[in-house]
């Protein structure tokens, strides 16, 4: 008889021991899942299936065969060190033999996280500062002190199934999270920080986080409907995966959603969903597997807003303001629909009401074989189609009426006297106004193609070497357009817009950003090819002590050209001669500075690099249940072609900026579960460019300490983690300073309680916290430590069917991810991000 196991998200498990109860039979299951034991007697017995991190498995079983194929899954055990590990790593092992810091989510701690999007999951993970106060997408991610320099992650490499999202983690409008959704596809999450990630994945060396997805290896199915108790939401998921004949399984899910979302904005700014499948076909040596997703979904996106700020620079408070509450209001409002701009020349409206709109058509395949001989070869590819619009308001300035009038009219030279839309006096009830850009962006095409093919040849029972070719092709053609208006400061989605009598068009005072000197209008169109050879060794030097080392070698080609945008139509003198945007014939006041994204060819890029990086690690296994390792990498990260300036000839300013760290670390099994901790160290080299209009680029260093453990007690299960991060600027004006928005503490505890004769009852909480950092480099306005809990009930009601709370944020609290420069301490006004307040789901949920 023989078989393959793997667990419930369809991971072929190795090193599971299978016994036939009774006889001497058994076998353990190799590197790919397989098991075979051969001449066995016809008759019935009990097979019984084991291995530490997974329950033991048990099924009775009639032999009348000797050609009997029998597939089964093992189920995780979360509390474990001996889970075999994917991500980041040259071969997969387990947990305790591997020399990286690696931690994992399954479908139960993302349940209890009760995360809105997959940066307020990310929150979970040790290590890692997850600013995911801006909706679905756009997050900023921090790891280990590594610098959020530009946005998003320059370091961090976000993953689907095992190849990236996105080849750049910071593009501007593109971040790799505006492409992912959590829905009940993903089987799991494994996020590696440091180590080995410098040489397993290009522009990721401070981290990997992998979302991988189920595949039917065994039958199962759900399908919930969402609504919202205090906001308005209606979110349907579904679900199904069943092994087939022949080898065959697959899996298909998604989800369709439709609501205003948790912060007022008067309209329903969430609406679309996803669909992901998948199918698999099993052989005796291997399996292929090829999937598909089509995602276009509609989110809200939370750009600063005008808060309350007063106390000190070292002790603030940041609060709301007469009638707008900077826990459930946002600048959105249902007056703020069109955006207005001129595009390649063309007069160009788009809708505000489109918000982080990501549209991804993707097709992919992967393969996995034993060869024989000791040689296995496996391989992945996908192909996504990526395009869409991204806009938002922002709040450029807040203040009193006349502060914002007299700065808006000396920027665009606006004339007449400022009314309501509706021509009454713009005199709003608080006396404050805000300046907004409107962030117009088309994603035109965001398109990339990703392959990773790699082969290992054991050379004895203790070496093994893996050889690998990643390559990839990353479009980025964008344009960034907008428009700027004042707005009254109003809660509840009703804020109504100022506008110059027989001056403004459209609600704006100008199709531009004139306060910030029309700067910013640009269309990138570039193509990034990349090449990546790799090399693994992973050696047992002793039954001990484990080796591995790889080293990859970076090859880049960049080319197109970047638009960066004029004042439209100058005559050859360089004056302004206007554009005329409703086609009257007559240049008016408004239409003599209307900024305009060039339809000439802007600048040329054409730039080649290449680094290498590396990574090398020791494990010494104390015992069976402890183990020690170190770990010393070099690694480096590309830029974006919108996070770079580039010369006459072409080249980058910075080609790339490089990370060195260092680890060590201890996993133990607890009687009652396992503790992780692992002490680090890290020297990041940014190099000095120019990006829009100002100068980007430092050294910096950082130190720190990780401590997550995981425990069980009968029906009581506490997850959590804490890190400590010591950083500092090792260069220029701000040396000795904390980077900006990095806390000395992140921290995060998960109790949850299962009761009930079936254990079909869940009662669950989230402590998420983060210590006092930094809102600028030059350390002068104090953003304060906050944490905020999240909980969910659930009752089974039936079989199958239950019923869930989720409550995020349960207290309201106010906690402040990012503030415009240091805000307006003297007039007590600031813009920044806070996280969103209390907001309450209920879900109606049946599984079979």
């Amino acid at each position: 008889m023989s078989g393959k196991v793997t667990d419930q998200t369809g991971l072929l498990i190795p090193g599971v021991n299978i016994i036939l109860k009774g006889t001497a039979k058994g076998a353990s299951s190799d590197f790919d899942g397989n098991y075979e034991i051969n001449n066995v007697e016809n008759g019935t017995y009990t097979l019984i299936a084991s291995s530490l991190g997974y329950d033991t498995f048990k099924q009775e079983i009639t032999i009348n065969s000797s050609n009997i194929t029998l597939n089964f899954v093992v189920k995780e055990n979360a509390q474990s060190l001996d889970e075999i590990i994917i991500t980041g790593v040259v071969n997969p092992k387990s947990k305790l033999e591997s020399s990286v810091s690696i931690s994992t989510i399954g479908i139960k701690q993302i349940e209890q996280a009760s995360p809105r999007s997959t940066g307020e999951l990310f929150r979970s993970i040790p290590g890692i500062r997850a600013e995911s106060s801006g909706g679905e997408g756009n997050a900023n991610f921090n790891v280990r002190g590594v610098p959020v320099s530009s946005g998003g992650s320059r370091y961090l490499q976000l993953q689907e199934d095992g190849l990236p999202i996105m080849l750049f983690g910071d593009t501007s409008f593109g971040n790799a999270d505006n492409f992912l959704r959590i829905d009940s596809n993903i089987g799991r999450i494994e996020a590696i920080r440091g180590g080995s990630a410098a040489t397993q994945t290009s522009n990721g060396p401070a981290g990997i986080i992998n979302m991988i997805s189920k595949t039917g290896s065994t039958e199962s199915g759900a399908i919930g409907a969402t609504y919202g108790l205090d906001f308005q939401t209606s979110r349907l998921d579904f679900e199904y995966g069943t092994p087939l004949s022949n080898g065959l399984s697959y899996h298909i899910g998604g989800f369709m959603r439709v609501g205003e979302g948790p912060r007022k904005i008067g309209y329903q700014g969430n609406k679309g969903g996803q669909i992901k499948a998948n199918i698999t076909k099993d052989f005796k040596n291997g399996y292929v597997r090829t999937y598909f997703k089509f995602l276009n979904d509609r989110t809200v996106m939370y750009m600063p807003m005008p808060v309350s700020l007063t106390g000190t620079n070292e002790n603030p408070t940041f609060g709301n303001l007469p009638g707008f509450d900077i826990t459930t209001d946002t600048p959105h409002s249902a007056n703020i629909q069109n955006t207005y701009s001129v595009y390649d020349g063309n007069p160009t409206q788009n809708d505000m009401r489109d918000g982080n709109n990501p549209v991804s058509t993707s097709i992919g395949a992967e393969f996995s074989f034993d060869l024989g001989d000791d040689w296995k070869i496996n391989g992945k590819a996908r192909y996504s189609n990526n395009s869409g619009q991204w806009n938002a308001p922002f709040t450029a300035n807040v203040g009193t009426i006349a502060e914002i009038e007299t700065l808006v009219r000396d920027a665009s030279g606006a004339t007449g006297a400022l009314t309501f839309q509706d021509g009454s006096p713009f005199n709003p009830a608080n006396g404050l106004a805000q300046d907004i850009r409107y962030f117009d962006v088309t994603i035109e095409d965001l398109s990339n193609f990703f392959s990773d093919v790699k082969i290992t040849k054991a050379i004895n029972d203790n070496v093994g070497v893996t050889v690998g070719m990643f390559s990839a092709t990353q479009n980025t053609k964008i344009g960034w357009q907008w428009s700027s208006a004042i707005s009254e400061v109003a809660g509840n989605g009703e804020a109504r817009l100022g506008v110059f009598d027989e001056f403004s068009q459209g609600g704006a005072y100008s199709f531009g950003q004139p306060v910030w000197g029309n700067c910013c209008q640009r269309k990138y169109n570039t193509v990034h090819n990349v090449n990546s050879p790799y090399v693994g060794l992973d050696a047992d030097i002793s039954d001990k002590l484990n080796f591995d080392g790889s080293v990859r070698f970076e090859n880049v080609n960049v080319n197109g050209t970047i638009n960066s945008g004029q004042l439209s139509n100058l005559d050859a003198a360089g004056n302004l001669i206007g554009f005329d945007y409703n086609g009257d014939g007559v240049i008016n006041d408004f239409e003599s500075t209307i900024p305009s994204i060039a339809g000439n060819p802007g600048q040329t890029v054409s730039d080649n690099y290449n680094f290498v990086s590396y990574s090398a690690g020791l494990n010494y296994k104390l015992n069976d249940g402890a183990a020690v390792f170190g770990r010393f990498s070099k690694g480096a990260s590309g830029r974006a072609a919108d996070r770079n300036t580039y010369g006459a000839d072409g080249k980058g300013d910075v080609q790339f900026d490089e990370i060195s760290q260092f680890e060590l670390g201890l996993k133990k099994r607890l009687k009652n579960g396992v503790l992780n901790v692992t002490a680090f160290m890290s020297n990041t080299t940014e190099g000095i460019s120019n990006e829009l209009n100002r100068t980007v680029g430092n050294p910096f260093k950082a130190l720190g300490l990780e401590v997550e453990s995981a425990l069980t007690f009968g029906k009581l299960g506490l997850n959590g983690s804490v890190t400590y991060t010591k950083a500092e600027i090792d260069g220029g004006a701000n040396k000795g300073n904390d980077p900006r928005r990095q806390a000395a503490f992140v921290y995060n505890l998960a109790p949850m309680y299962s009761f009930g004769t079936s254990s079909q009852h869940l009662l669950g909480f989230t402590l998420l916290g983060t210590s006092k950092s930094f809102a600028q480099d030059d350390n002068t306005l104090v953003m304060p430590a906050y944490a905020y809990l999240n909980a969910i009930v659930r009752v089974g009601l039936t079989e199958g069917l239950s019923l869930s709370v989720n409550a995020n944020n349960l207290f309201d609290t106010i906690g402040v991810t990012e503030v415009e420069g240091n805000g307006n301490l003297a007039g007590g006004l600031a813009a920044a991000r806070t996280i969103t307040g209390r907001s309450t789901t209920m879900t109606l949920q049946y599984s079979f």
